[in-house]
């Protein structure tokens, strides 16, 4: 920057942009947030069907979404800008003052131009005159003052070509749209795009290592390890790395696939090590990043690029390399199968477009190869191998892409997976060990089918508000998929397949309040809170095939055991003194629901033989750690419902070892009367908080003596029998 231009350059100009840039974020802000809130909100919630269900919703979404990003932008504009006028008056000031200090010392800065200046002394026409006094000055002062100078406008160009750049890169680090990059001033957005140096750097570091991973040693492979651990959110990073792979003399997507399966197969030796695992977990996470809206190899408009669309049809078809070469890429069930094994190792969220596109690849193999998994299809080795497991588990750690992936108004996925695939291995699913079945295709189908049905990701707790309200595509995911299973269950014992109890188990959990309103009311439409409709004895065998897992049944249980202490701590004492109808609705509810959980416990109890040691065990994975506190994760919020679920958890863990045998079984609500006891404590709790006496309980003629137990009794001993006759249709 010359000396001039800052000394007397018109920053009015700048000033001028920055108010315009102001104004136009403010009115931006306000488009945001009406597309937001009246827009994408509303139409998210909307329980559309056909053509708004499937285009419109997806439209107003991305619509509001840009609306977001060129608010953001605009913001950055105007930050950048902003911070650069202060910056450039701020230098302007201190060279005034190094000017004037020159002067007292009888120097001046002359501009040369073309950036050039010099320093030299300031000469008086009087100066030779008797009596005239000048101020003195040595060679050190001029360069003093010249280095000053020079410091300053050095910092002051550096400030405003900066700002230029990081401008321009802010424009263009986006194909069409707006960016969504956040900056707080130019020295924020300075940083970042002085970070996307040093990533490009690395990425090329990481690919040239990558090129000889078979022979690296071992400070090497940690190097490796480190530099792409340390990239895996960079989409700058992860770009450059994806586009320079070169590994046995394949480079882009078949370098990657020839890398995620040489690093899940154990490598160099064939054992997998901890710097391999770290390698494929990070690679895992490089592609997602590289693939982000926001990235170089993300999705236009939402269709994949052309770089993924390669690495699809790579995975798909392999590359024709005969099996002796070393870069050989067998292509169908096993491209597909390294392919999503990479998508699914670590932790890493992948953008919703690939995970669909890579769906979509897979069922089109599948639906038109007539055996699509030779070797595998019907042992428990497919249900490992299945390509679709790795997809599902990707696709579980991304809520919102899941949903739309199964959303019934816009395609048929949902159907295809219930009912029309064959799963690889499925024949021999009720027969594997445990640990099998956790790590089975299914298993991760159930976790992607309850990320998508709840909005939240396996593992996590609960929702914590009573009652949740679902999007109309998680609800309709739901219930589809309950009705569905709950119809193929009639006269048959293992229609819930064992991998999906658990996930089964949590997403009941999750629509707690509508559970309890479909097995506590005989209701003429659908539920209260996310209209679903189901019917109750569907939704009773479904509940009772999750139920072979305990833990399934411990998040039922509990999350019923919430709902019925949150609807009992808004009754008063009048209510246990004198007749609430509201009150007895409420506990005629609870206690079916109550009655429903016991006989299904009761029949799963009943189906392991009526051995002793099959129902301790079942009861003791059950059990909870801390009463009121399950390992399931689900809420508890407040004094008041904690104590109404402890004492009735307490209650019920009692004598959970009884056996149930075939007379048992028939007489059912004359044996076994756990959940009974649990309402009789949570209600007895409720009055006592609201300032009943413990002899005011037993009084009768009295409210709580012959209305509220009586209710009580009763309907729990319904909800029992409904359960049986629910079940009753498989023998």
């Amino acid at each position: 920057m010359d000396l001039n231009v800052l000394l007397h350059g018109n920053f009015a100009q700048l000033g001028s942009a920055i108010s315009d840039w102001e104004s136009m974020t403010k009115k931006l802000e306000t488009l945001e947030r009406d597309a937001r809130d009246n827009l994408k909100t509303k139409a998210v919630k909307a329980r559309w069907e056909g053509i708004n269900a499937t285009v419109s919703r997806e439209f107003v979404s991305k619509t509001a979404d840009e609306f977001t990003d060129a608010h953001t932008q605009a913001q950055s504009v105007t930050n950048i800008l902003r911070d650069t006028r202060e910056e450039l008056i701020d230098y302007r000031t201190h060279l005034e003052e190094a000017i004037e200090r020159g002067r007292k010392k009888n120097l001046t800065v002359v501009d040369d131009g073309c950036g050039m200046f010099h320093v030299q002394m300031i000469v008086h026409p009087d100066r030779a005159a008797k009596g005239t006094t000048v101020p003195d000055h040595d060679e050190l002062d001029a360069e003093l003052l010249r280095d000053e100078v020079k410091r300053i406008l050095t910092k002051a160009t550096e400030s405003d070509s900066s700002a230029a750049k990081v401008l321009k890169s802010l424009v263009d680090s986006v194909k069409a749209g707006f960016a969504d990059s956040d900056y707080r001033d130019r020295d924020e957005a300075v940083d970042a795009d002085s970070k996307a140096v040093q990533d490009k750097k690395n990425a090329k570091e990481a690919a040239d290592l990558y090129a000889r991973l078979d022979g690296l040693s071992d400070d090497e492979m940690n190097r490796l390890a480190k530099l792409t651990e340390q990239g895996k959110n960079s989409p700058v990073f992860a770009g450059e790395l994806m586009k320079d792979l070169n590994f046995r003399g394949r480079d882009g997507q078949e370098a990657l696939l020839l890398l995620a399966g040489n690093l899940e197969g154990g490598g160099r030796d064939g054992q997998v090590s901890s710097a391999e695992r770290r390698l494929r977990d990070a690679l895992s996470a490089n592609l997602a990043t590289a693939t982000r809206p926001d990235a170089p190899l993300g999705p236009s408009g939402g269709v994949p690029s052309d770089w993924t669309e390669k690495l699809l049809k790579t995975a798909r078809e392999g590359n024709g390399l005969p099996a002796q070469h070393p870069g050989a890429l067998e292509g169908e069930a096993t491209g597909l199968g390294t392919l999503t094994k990479l998508m699914g190792a670590g932790d890493a969220v992948y953008d919703g477009n690939l995970l669909s596109a890579t769906g979509d690849e897979i069922r089109d193999y599948e639906t038109h190869t007539k055996d699509p998994y030779p070797g595998i299809g019907d042992n428990w080795k497919g249900t490992q191998e299945d390509p679709m497991g790795g997809l599902m588990k990707a696709m579980s750690r991304n809520p919102e892409a899941a949903e739309s992936y199964f959303d019934p108004h816009k395609n048929d996925n949902l159907d295809y997976f219930l009912k029309g695939r064959h799963w690889p291995g499925s024949n021999v699913e009720s027969e594997m060990p445990d640990d099998l079945v956790k790590t089975s295709a299914r298993a991760s189908f159930g976790d992607a089918l309850e990320a998508a049905a709840t909005g939240r990701q396996p593992g996590t707790p609960l929702h914590a508000q009573i009652p949740v309200h679902h999007s109309a595509a998680q609800a309709d995911i739901f219930e589809k998929s309950v009705n569905y299973y709950g119809e193929q269950s009639k006269g048959q014992q293992d229609a819930l397949p064992a991998a999906l109890r658990h996930p089964m188990g949590d997403m009941i959990g999750d629509y707690a309040s509508d559970v309890h309103d479909i097995l506590g009311k005989d209701l003429n439409g659908s539920s209260q809170f996310n209209h679903l409709d189901i019917q109750r004895e569907a939704l009773t065998r479904v509940m009772r095939g999750a139920a072979e897992d305990p833990k399934a049944f411990q998040t039922m249980h509990q999350s019923q055991s919430a709902v019925i202490a949150e609807g009992l701590r808004h009754f008063g004492k009048g209510s246990f003194e004198h007749s609430d109808p509201a009150l007895h609705a409420w506990v005629k509810q609870s206690s079916s629901v109550l009655g429903y959980m016991d006989g299904i416990r009761g029949d799963v109890i009943y189906d392991m033989g009526q051995a002793q040691k099959d129902t301790n065990s079942w009861n003791k994975m059950m059990n909870y750690h801390v009463i009121g506190a399950p390992i399931t994760g689900i809420p508890i919020v407040g004094d008041t419902m904690q104590r109404l679920v402890d004492v009735g958890t307490a209650e019920y863990m009692n004598d959970l070892n009884a056996q149930v045998d075939k007379e048992t079984r028939e007489h059912m609500a004359d044996h076994f009367s756990n959940g009974r006891r649990q309402m009789d404590a949570m209600l007895e709790q409720q009055a006592l908080d609201m300032g009943m006496k413990r002899e005011d309980l037993d009084r009768s003629p009295g409210e709580y003596e012959d209305n509220l137990q009586s209710i009580e009794e009763s309907w729990y001993n319904h909800g029992i029998k409904g359960a049986d006759q629910a079940m009753g249709e498989r023998y």
